[in-house]
């Protein structure tokens, strides 16, 4: 099977995997031949990828480290969380409902120990509207995934529940950003189980290396470590998102280059290469385009080399399907000059 973005989809196609929603009720069966009503229909559902059959790569093993319904269901439980907080106007009438983000965190982290990973994939979100509930899930999936890398897998699960309620406080102060740590905060001071470890993450997720985050303006080691983890995971999870504050989503390769050019001003350095050398920018199943002119699938990718994955090459420079595919591992010095210029459009 290989991957292939919900915007690359075409009639004919074949489903390697089926997809689920939130409950995990099958909406579309594996090994359905896609048509333009099928199409849309998976787009209305808000994912960024599928996997489809092609024999070429049928060896290959991919799952999704949040599988689907995971995501679904995490989605639909911070949308009804917002809600709630904007209803309840303030923190201090925020029911929180712990038990069930703490069994999301528990479920996500299931899916990170259940594959064996050496890098993450991030999917990003393609629609607007889903931007505020499905990007969180993202953050504390690349947070949770960094924490247990870094050797603390003990906090894991701080990191995940402080990573999906973030920003949760921007409900409460829609027109002044700049307050929603302190409102975030207040709402995980309802519930007192949120350790103190997650509530000084939400608290200071904003602060910057240099001094010129907020809400207080610290800076250096006077920022926690795990906040500084999630701040970047953070970032990087906004900028490949629709609906971004920035108003633009940016390639994962872009987004890539723009958070390590932070490094040592916005974030500290050890912190960026800690989490950015985990990020799969192209994850194994994707088609993508040598500067050579080949066309090939991703077959694997190194932690810390994750622009020169090893690559199959299906299509040569010429265009024309080559008789035998070939591996190209672009992190062998004989392949130096061999970069990914793209992911191919197929």
């Amino acid at each position: 099977m290989r991957r292939i973005a919900v915007e690359h989809m075409k009639p004919g196609m074949t489903l390697a995997e089926g997809i689920y929603n939130g409950s995990g009720v099958t909406q579309v069966s594996p090994g359905s031949v896609l048509s333009e009503t099928a199409i849309a229909r998976i787009r209305q559902l808000g994912i960024s990828h599928v996997f489809i059959e092609d024999p070429r790569t049928d060896d290959l093993v991919i799952r999704d480290a949040v599988p689907w319904n995971v995501a679904a269901r995490g989605r639909e439980l911070l949308r009804d969380l917002a809600e709630r907080v904007r209803e309840a106007g303030g923190p201090d009438h925020v029911k929180v409902p712990f038990d069930d983000l703490l069994e999301l965190v528990h479920d996500i982290e299931d899916g990170l120990q259940g594959t064996d990973l050496n890098v993450l994939e991030i999917p990003p979100v393609t629609r607007p509207e889903d931007y505020r509930y499905a990007y969180p899930i993202n953050v504390a999936a690349l947070s949770m995934f960094v924490t247990a890398k870094a050797g603390l897998p003990r906090r894991t699960t701080d990191v995940g529940l402080a990573a999906l309620l973030l920003d949760i406080g921007m409900e409460l102060a829609p027109e002044e950003p700049e307050k929603h740590p302190e409102m975030s905060l207040a709402v995980l001071r309802q519930d007192e189980r949120f350790s103190a470890y997650s509530r000084a993450i939400v608290f200071q997720h904003e602060e910057r290396h240099d001094g010129s985050g907020y809400p207080r303006g610290i800076a250096g080691d006077d920022i926690d470590p795990l906040a500084k983890i999630v701040s970047v995971a953070d970032m990087y999870c906004s900028l490949i998102s629709e609906g971004n504050p920035m108003g633009e989503r940016l390639a994962p390769q872009e987004a890539f280059d723009y958070v390590t050019s932070a490094a040592g001003f916005e974030f500290e350095r050890t912190t960026v290469l800690g989490v950015m050398q985990y990020v799969a920018l192209y994850p194994v199943g994707t088609m993508v385009r040598l500067n050579t002119g080949e066309c090939g699938v991703v077959t694997r990718v190194y932690k810390g080399l994750t622009t020169r994955p090893t690559v199959r090459v299906l299509y040569g420079a010429d265009g024309v399907e080559v008789a035998r595919p070939y591996e190209m591992v672009l992190a062998e010095p004989e392949h130096q000059t061999v970069l990914v210029a793209g992911v191919c459009e197929d």
